[in-house]
């Protein structure tokens, strides 16, 4: 007991450093705590979002008979968990309403019996309320959908397929798998950053321990002491660290939580303690000080040096460039990045030390800056390598989110053009509906689709995709982005050529203006192609043709109108959708409101996206803490040298300048090296994730905005430490400190 107090004894004299250390672990933890718990939350509300948006599973009598509020009553009672989708068309006072059930709700998410919601705010209300609108003369149209494909129907029902869903699909999917790389690298991030400071604060302690063995202490039993004191800490951070990442993440989240409890229960955006949870971070820890021992098991207390080899550096940094670009699996991307970010973290302090080399003829100041930065650069490589990482992370995990965000946007914008889908009944021709389309003033534009599938290439090689027909003289298709295309692609798609998506073209290598041999049933076509369009939402391979092109004889598999209404102050579309009705020789017809659709969508995934850049605020918080800590502890180790400034007749106010301009260099060289770093890993997140998982990729884009709300960020905490490193000193001068890394002059 007595050498483990002379082991701590450290810390009396530096009580600061001690403090540091474990608000360090325990932010860490709270750090992968709360990634852990946003990450969850991401995925449940973009798993929920993707539920809501296609469905599920709709339900509907055998006899064609339209479903009723009793018949939802009836199914919930013999104990099917089934949702209700209940709209009612606009009223002149009230608009369009979604009449939900919040238990109903509550079963789908897997919550216990009785628990539910609070829906304060349209157009989603109770199932009760959208009832009683309906049997006062509204319109309404009821869907149900049973959640579990896998449970067997009462007798008389039967799951037709909803053909007016709109999924997500792969989107989703992409999101959530980068998603889990980002959580994954924020934690080798931090786990990264804690190894630097604790070396950086054991190197300081190397006399004290040397002291130690030269009075008899085995080198064994100090190894020994110092892992105690490690796990103690982090023991001591473990729990607090794990309920404050909680704690954060319901914070982060909870600003959002009132428009979203509008549609969900609250569990979706609030995580409670759970084992799973707790297990994980514990397990995180516990390899954080495995790995922070492996300096004492394997140099000793004594050594503390990390040394960089520029040669290692440069071949790993290629050799993970060279797997990124051929790279045909996501176990090759995986490991391509983690060789590219190794050597990166290895030849930055090298090429710092290099270009901090002074020229003799600069001003004496100048040279005397030059040499102290590349002392310190030689002294904080590790935890200069560690904040490059994080804030490289960073700047990946905003330009991420923010492309998804984007591109999310567009393709919804895309797949909900116009105000009303109106689905084409069964055996029913256009011709009846089009003058009454054409004549009516509330329509500003409509098109039908026509979906079904054809047959591509010859042979052996034959591939079955979907395709989709439609007026492509429309303004509502021409809005649609393309990612390459010749000269008038729209023009060219009217006179009889094709759009194909991006997973067909990158399976099949197509380019703009190649042909195409496509088969409709029974004969088939060479068609040239005229551009290539983004389809995130799916993985099958699709060709967009205008409607005039198809065969007389091709058999459609479904039909829709999608319209836009016009801005006359009746843009509910309730009579229009009666006159088709009745155009048609219907009762009924399934209609899809396109703008509550979109804005559900919105709220859901504004969410998600919300979720995801707290990831990003969670990481800087750690970073800026790490960041202080070792430019204190090296600046105020060096404050006796930083005095001997006023042998040059310095004031204290010129010296104090000085160190703040020292470390805002020093933090600028950090960013710097930083943006390289978060480029490569935004270019591996959009550019080859998706590609090699998916087939398809995403925009890449950058925002330079974001990079100089780091810069002020690191240029905050440069005058912050610059400051308190100046303020005084911790030695006398001609006393010289300990190494820490780096050699000393």
């Amino acid at each position: 007991m007595v050498i483990f107090r002379a082991v701590l004894s450290h810390y009396r004299r530096h009580p600061f450093q001690l403090l540091a250390l474990w608000l360090i672990l325990t932010l860490a933890t709270a750090l992968w705590s709360g990634v852990w718990a946003l990450t969850g939350q991401a995925r449940d509300s973009m798993q929920a979002g993707e539920a809501q948006l296609s469905g599920g599973q709709q339900l509907a009598p055998e006899g064609g008979t339209p479903v009723t509020v009793d018949d939802f009553v009836s199914l919930r009672r013999q104990g099917l968990c089934v949702i209700p989708w209940l709209e009612v068309a606009p009223a002149d006072t009230r608009g369009r309403v979604v009449g939900i059930d919040p238990l109903a709700m509550a079963c789908a998410e897997g919550d216990a019996p009785g628990a539910g919601m609070v829906l304060d705010g349209e157009p989603f209300v109770d199932i009760a309320e959208a009832a009683r609108l309906a049997e006062s003369g509204r319109p309404a149209h009821l869907r149900l959908y049973l959640m579990d494909e896998g449970q067997p129907l009462p007798a008389g029902w039967q799951r037709p397929p909803d053909r007016s869903r709109l999924s997500t699909g792969e989107l989703a999917d992409s999101f959530l798998l980068n998603l889990d790389a980002l959580g994954i690298l924020v934690v080798l991030v931090s786990a990264l950053l804690i190894r630097s400071v604790y070396t950086l604060g054991l190197a300081q302690r190397r006399e004290s321990l040397v002291l130690l063995e030269r009075y008899g202490v085995t080198r064994r039993r100090l190894r020994l002491y110092l892992l105690a004191e490690l796990a103690i800490l982090a023991g001591l951070g473990l729990v607090p660290g794990y309920l404050l990442g909680l704690r954060l993440a319901d914070g982060l989240s909870g600003g959002f939580g009132a428009a979203m409890d509008n549609l969900f229960e609250t569990t979706l955006l609030t995580t409670g303690e759970s084992a799973t949870g707790f297990l994980v971070t514990l397990a995180v820890v516990l390899l954080m000080v495995l790995w922070c021992g492996l300096d004492l098991l394997r140099d000793g207390p004594a050594q503390g040096r990390s040394r960089f080899h520029p040669g290692l550096a440069s071949v790993c940094l290629l050799v993970g460039l060279l797997l990124l670009l051929v790279a045909g699996s996501l176990v090759t991307v995986f490991l391509g990045t983690g060789l590219m970010l190794a050597g990166a973290g290895l030849l930055t302090p090298v090429l710092m030390v290099r270009y901090l080399t002074p020229s003799p003829w600069s001003p004496p100041l100048i040279l005397w800056r030059r040499r102290e930065l590349g002392v310190l650069s030689g002294r904080l490589a590790l935890p200069m390598v560690a904040l490059q990482l994080a804030a490289g992370t960073v700047i990946a995990v905003h330009a991420l989110v923010s492309t998804f965000e984007d591109t999310f946007h567009d393709w919804l914008g895309q797949r909900l053009a116009g105000d009303l889908f109106v689905e084409v009944p069964d055996g029913h021709p256009l011709a009846p509906v089009v003058p009454l389309l054409e004549g009516d003033p509330t329509v500003a534009q409509w098109h039908p689709v026509i979906r079904g599938t054809a047959t591509i290439g010859a042979g052996p090689g034959e591939q079955g995709v979907d395709l989709m027909a439609t007026d492509t003289d429309s303004g509502l298709i021409r809005r649609w982005s393309l990612l390459e295309s010749v000269a008038d692609p729209w023009q060219a798609v009217s006179e009889g050529q094709v759009l194909v998506n991006e997973q067909l073209a990158r399976r099949q290598g197509l380019a703009p203006g190649d042909q195409l041999m496509v088969r409709f049933g029974d004969g088939q076509r060479s068609i040239r192609v005229a551009g290539v369009y983004a389809d995130y939402g799916r993985p099958a391979g699709e060709i967009l043709m205008d409607r005039r092109y198809l065969p007389e004889r091709f058999v459609p598999d479904f039909r829709s109108l999608t319209i836009a209404l016009a801005d006359t102050g009746n843009g509910s579309g309730t009579a229009l959708v009666s006159a088709l009705a009745s155009a048609w020789q219907v009762d009924d017809l399934s209609v899809r409101d396109n703008d509550t659709i979109h804005r559900l969508a919105n709220r859901v995934f504004d969410q998600t996206f919300a979720l995801t850049r707290s990831i990003s605020y969670l990481t800087l918080v750690l970073a800026g803490l790490a960041l202080l800590m070792t430019g204190w502890v090296v600046l105020r180790s060096r404050a006796w040298y930083y005095h001997l400034l006023s042998a040059w007749g310095l004031t204290a106010r010129e010296r104090r300048r000085v160190v703040m301009t020292l470390a805002a260099e020093l933090m600028a060289l950090i960013w710097a090296a930083a943006l390289p770093v978060g480029i490569a890993l935004t270019w591996v997140l959009v550019s080859r994730i998706n590609p090699v998982a998916f087939g398809w990729s995403l925009p890449m884009t950058i925002y330079p905005g974001y990079w100089l709300e780091l810069l002020g960020l690191f240029a905050l905490a440069a005058v912050t430490v610059g400051w308190l490193a100046s303020t005084g000193h911790n030695g006398k001068p001609g006393t010289m400190p300990v190494q820490a890394g780096g050699q000393e002059r």
